[in-house]
């Protein structure tokens, strides 16, 4: 009987702590799930380089995109690091469906600037979304201008 009222003492206290550590395994497992399901876009090279000179004006690089799980109505957003000179557009700006096949975009990059001033590395992004949830990862883009 000497034994027994330790236990019976701690038995509140190790009922909580039990009961809140098979809260937080659940939780921990429930979060793994989730983002297992999360939807992805894959990327045919990540990241893509576009090279070209200053008094061409422009560059385009052919880049492939896909889905799992199949997703419907995405849009294509791009966004560069220095706007004011150098702009970045993807093509076609949005898909009725990204899913398990291929699709190919065309990404390119056109200098607001005069040839000598648009020389330069700049960064870009490429971020698929989906109504209002952004689809991981984006697409990093470099742009060398020459």
């Amino acid at each position: 009987m000497h034994l027994s009222n330790p236990i019976r003492r701690y038995l509140p206290y190790l009922l909580v702590g039990l009961t809140i550590s098979l809260i937080m395994v659940g939780a921990y497992l429930a979060v793994g799930f989730a983002s297992l399901n999360a939807p992805k876009a894959l990327w045919s090279a990540n990241p893509v380089t576009i090279t070209f000179s200053g008094s061409a004006g422009t560059g385009s690089v052919g880049e492939f995109v896909k889905c799992a799980p199949k997703l419907t109505d995405v849009v294509f957003h791009a966004t560069v690091g220095n706007p004011s000179k150098i702009s970045l557009t993807i093509g076609p700006p949005g898909e009725a469906t990204c899913g398990p096949s291929p699709d190919a975009v065309t990404l390119t990059a056109h200098c607001l600037v005069a040839a000598p001033d648009c020389k330069g590395v700049y960064t870009g992004t490429i971020t698929i979304f989906e109504g209002y949830n952004t689809i991981p990862p984006g697409l990093a883009v470099a742009i060398v201008v020459t």
